[in-house]
């Protein structure tokens, strides 16, 4: 089997750096052609997955986390190429979705040999991603973790992001679907059902059900926002009375001053956004 072997030498906090090396010794001792690359950049990533796609292999294989997958699939040729990845991330939430195993030798034994399923893809203003995406809070706490944390790992990025960013936060204005205006701490659009290693913000989201699922915090106080988002890692805090949860196949927001949307841990786009399904599904190797 011919595989790209792509990875993201950033990713996992040089987690993908350290362990490219083994993963490409495993996928030639069980006989693959692999062609391996290191991106330079996000840019990088995207051309590099988005040629591979279009190339004769018979799978392109990124080895990162979720922003790496969420760069990977940006222009991935869905009607032709097929995917796989090496969880090698801090959150490695999609993979924890798909059921991938952590272990790099086992990692690299499902992506040669397993199989392909078909996931949705969804969209925000026309970019991709797989995972989930949001406004508000969430998103100011995304980018304080990208800029600002780099000690941490895995779910605590995102706890202590949390506490030095909500002191200072407060709620947005937005106009939903229909006109109707609401302040809010946050809202999310999930094509999957968790983020932020492991917090299951839209917990009945699946990833093939030709739906998104949406979550919205409407305004209450940080005291009220912090003592319910422990509650999200079970996603028990859908039953807070100032949490809405829906179902559909697009959702729009806008605000008077544009806010950043980020999605898989990366900032993607600002208000206006409209969220929808792309017409296309992906093929991703999975158990």
């Amino acid at each position: 089997m011919r595989v790209k072997f792509i990875y993201n030498p950033a990713a996992g906090r040089g987690r993908a750096a350290r362990h490219h090396a083994e993963a490409e010794r495993h996928l030639r001792a069980l006989g693959a052609d692999v062609d391996a690359h290191a991106s330079s950049s996000p840019a990088d990533m995207t051309r590099a997955a988005a040629e591979a796609s279009r190339g004769d292999y018979d799978r392109v294989m990124v080895s990162g986390g979720d922003g790496t997958l969420h760069l990977a699939v940006r222009d991935f040729d869905l009607a032709k190429g097929t995917l796989a990845l090496i969880p090698q991330g801090s959150g490695d939430d999609f993979a924890k979705v798909l059921g991938l195993p952590r272990d790099v030798g086992e990692a690299c034994a499902l992506a040669l040999h397993g199989t392909a399923r078909e996931v949705d893809v969804a969209l925000a203003n026309g970019i991709r991603y797989l995972g989930v995406a949001g406004l508000g809070f969430d998103s100011e706490v995304a980018r304080y973790a990208n800029d600002n944390v780099k000690f941490l790992r895995g779910s605590l990025v995102y706890l202590y992001a949390i506490l030095r960013v909500l002191p200072r936060f407060t709620p947005h204005r937005v106009t939903m679907d229909g006109g109707r205006e609401e302040e809010i701490m946050f809202a999310t659009v999930g094509n999957s059902r968790q983020y932020g290693g492991g917090i299951r913000i839209v917990p009945e989201a699946l990833i093939d059900d030709g739906q998104l699922d949406l979550c919205i915090v409407h305004r209450t106080s940080r005291f009220q926002l912090l003592k319910t988002l422990p509650k999200a890692y079970t996603g028990a805090h859908v039953k807070s009375p100032f949490v809405e949860t829906g179902r559909g196949t697009s959702f729009s927001f806008a605000s008077e001053r544009p806010m950043d949307v980020y999605a898989d841990g990366e900032r993607i786009t600002t208000t206006p956004v409209r969220f929808a399904l792309a017409g296309e599904k992906l093929r991703i190797v999975a158990p």
